[in-house]
């Protein structure tokens, strides 16, 4: 399978009409086996420079190769390639593969204009908490989130054609904004 070239162009204001869109398309199809579905990544994040598509988290009670099935049957009619199981990379400390598995589903489909990243994750496992976390945080501290967004940048222009080599680098540098996300989050409960 051919992939696209990394590029991060900057933030775009119909990024979010394009989320409302697949939300409504894809809550339709899916019903009740989406507990929620939400607007994750930097195109969640305003003035976040990003790749240009749209990354989409979806809650559900497990992840498994049934429901993968399901889903592959619930949204046969957009045409999407195969939804299948797969896992989030694991950060320092973590071991418990369980916690970070998750289905994934390239989000191309005749139905949109647009490119989707569709990750779904148990409510609550730690790859989920992980992703809402992430984009709370840089929504609420500008300075980290361009920070960030030079880092992607810059790093697009070194990985174009290597998304292998972007994500390996990216990663490690996300489980460190995370060490201030969960300060923050900390501090936020106790308030």
């Amino acid at each position: 399978m051919k992939r696209d070239p990394i590029d991060i162009i900057p933030y775009q204001e119909i990024w979010l009409k394009q989320f409302e869109q697949a939300k409504k398309d894809l809550s339709l199809a899916l019903g009740t086996l989406a507990d929620c579905i939400e607007h994750i990544g930097s195109t969640a994040i305003q003035n976040m420079p990003s790749k240009d598509r749209i990354d989409i988290q979806i809650g559900v009670k497990e992840v498994s190769d049934e429901v993968c099935e399901v889903i592959n049957g619930a949204l046969q009619d957009f045409g999407f390639s195969n939804a299948y199981l797969s896992k989030d990379h694991l950060p320092p400390n973590e071991s418990d593969e369980n916690e970070w598995k998750k289905i994934y589903l390239p989000g191309v489909t005749h139905r949109w204009r647009f490119k989707a990243n569709i990750h779904i994750r148990r409510v609550g496992a730690k790859n989920y908490k992980y992703a809402l976390l992430f984009r709370d945080f840089l929504r609420n501290h500008p300075e980290s989130a361009t920070a960030y967004a030079r880092l992607k940048q810059s790093l697009s222009k070194h990985t174009r054609f290597d998304r292998d080599a972007y994500c390996e680098i990216k990663d490690p540098v996300c489980d460190l904004i995370m060490i201030n996300a969960r300060i923050w989050e900390k501090s936020q409960s106790q308030a």
